[in-house]
């Protein structure tokens, strides 16, 4: 009885320092998301850079290793942690987050339509 009481009373001094839970979201599209927030950075700049010639190979080896994912549009997702405009997402069900950029996450998506039910048209 006593160790029941001693193992509740420690599961609530330690829950307040569990950090807060995730938020649920969507991505907007197809987008590139990985683990090391350096290969996001590089992924979203400017094409103009000399340097982004070379891009395509490398993410396709990120890709390949696993250190990169495909996004897919309305993948459920939560959100673990934001830096900026780089926010960590973990798609539902995966243990491991990936960067990817804000614009790429929607933090409220619409529900699902029912099979045969159109989309509404916005008013103007």
């Amino acid at each position: 009885m006593y160790a029941r009481l001693a193992a509740l009373a420690l599961l609530l001094s330690v829950a307040p320092c569990l950090p807060p839970e995730a938020k649920a979201a969507a991505a907007r599209g197809a987008v590139l998301a990985c683990r090391d927030q350096a290969d996001i950075k590089r992924a979203f700049r400017p094409v103009s850079d000399k340097a982004a010639k070379d891009d395509s190979a490398y993410f396709r080896a990120r890709l390949s290793a696993g250190q990169c994912v495909q996004l897919m549009r309305d993948q459920k997702l939560d959100v673990d942690q934001r830096d900026g405009p780089l926010w960590c997402v973990r798609p539902a069900g995966a243990l491991d987050c990936f960067w990817t950029h804000e614009k790429a996450i929607d933090l409220y998506p619409s529900p699902p339509r029912a099979p045969g039910e159109q989309p509404s048209r916005k008013k103007g």
